[in-house]
């Protein structure tokens, strides 16, 4: 199965690691590395995290990684890695 990385998920994923980066940039480039190997692995077994505490479909998973929360969606022939959270209720307008 494949992993898609949605836009919305990369921007919040860039405002996060230039925060980070701010303190110090090795950390930065060392969540990002981790933060995406991570998701490209759910390609593997796709529900073995949680289902997500923002939505009510078993489709819509949070894989938890550092205290943050990465929201999915399992389809058919793809998994939509579309959030990236921390501290704050997340609701999706498009509702993926």
């Amino acid at each position: 199965m494949n992993v898609r990385i949605l836009p919305s998920f990369i921007a919040k994923l860039q405002f996060v690691l230039e925060k980070i980066a701010e303190d110090k940039k090795s950390a930065a480039h060392m969540f990002r590395r981790e933060v995406l190997r991570e998701c490209y692995s759910l390609s593997d077994f796709s529900y073995r995290c949680r289902r997500s505490i923002h939505y009510n479909d078993d489709t819509i998973r949070d894989l938890i990684f550092k205290g943050w929360s990465v929201i999915y969606k399992i389809t058919d022939d793809e998994i939509k890695v579309f959030a990236l959270t921390k501290y704050e209720d997340y609701k999706d307008e498009n509702d993926q």
